[in-house]
């Protein structure tokens, strides 16, 4: 392995640690801003938390849209039914809470504030030292990226960045693997991807990566992503041991 590819929410930390109370937090604004209140608000924003896939307790919901965008048609069609139990309007229930969704990335700095994230840094300090090329691949936006990385001490040690407003498809289409693999003369039997998803998966199987590694502290979904990879870890800090990717030093 020369390169190592790296999704973002829920590889590089777990997803509902960081993200949870900001769901919760736009959740609850929307559902608030629709006149529910007490103990209905409460049961609701429950209800579409576990359906975005993580709660304000630090859950996560593997099948979740956050987690799998390819459910989304069942997930919306559960989101609808939920409004309409609580007799609400499913057309304005989506606009607000959606609404409130779309601005998260403006409330997750106040939330970055009180986080730690232990071994992360010592991981890719132990990546560099092993000759590693380091992209980071996400859905998310470049700024967010690039306020999460400054957070966690990573700027040094990312190479490459590609977010939603770098011009490449999503995942799970292997356009930023490419382009990794051109900018740093890189072979895809030589590239490692690591990530939380099945998008995350079949991005790297897509672009036949060499090396396909899950971390759980996304969806969870241990027996899918045992299936789509070829490891799967509780963490991204149990990576220092991998025999594959450290297979010099082992």
């Amino acid at each position: 392995m020369r390169g190592i590819i790296i999704d973002k929410d829920g590889t590089l930390f777990n997803y509902a640690y960081v993200w949870g109370p900001v769901v919760a937090g736009a959740v609850k604004a929307g559902f608030s801003e629709l006149g529910v209140k007490g103990e209905k608000l409460e049961w609701l924003s429950l209800g579409f938390e576990k359906l975005f896939g993580v709660d304000d307790k630090g859950n996560n919901y593997k099948n979740g849209i956050l987690f799998r965008p390819d459910l989304a048609p069942i997930t919306i069609a559960r989101m609808v039914l939920l409004s309409l139990k609580a007799g609400l309007n499913p057309f304005k229930v989506k606009n607000k809470v959606y609404s409130k969704i779309q601005m998260m990335g403006e409330l997750i700095k106040g939330e970055l504030e009180e986080k730690q994230f232990p071994g992360v840094r010592e991981l890719f300090i132990k990546l560099k030292e092993s000759g590693y090329v380091i992209g980071i691949v996400t859905n998310d936006s470049i700024n967010t990226t690039a306020y999460f990385l400054e957070k966690m001490g990573l700027c040094e040690f990312v190479d490459f960045i590609r977010g939603a407003e770098s011009g490449c498809r999503k995942k799970p289409h292997p356009d930023a693997l490419n382009e990794f693999l051109k900018e740093f003369s890189l072979s895809a039997d030589d590239v490692a991807v690591v990530g939380d998803t099945k998008s995350d998966m079949e991005f790297a199987k897509r672009g036949n990566a060499g090396y396909r590694v899950s971390v759980l502290t996304g969806s969870g979904d241990k027996k899918l992503l045992r299936r789509l990879s070829d490891a799967v870890y509780p963490t991204i800090q149990d990576l220092i041991s991998d025999p594959v990717l450290f297979e010099k030093l082992s």
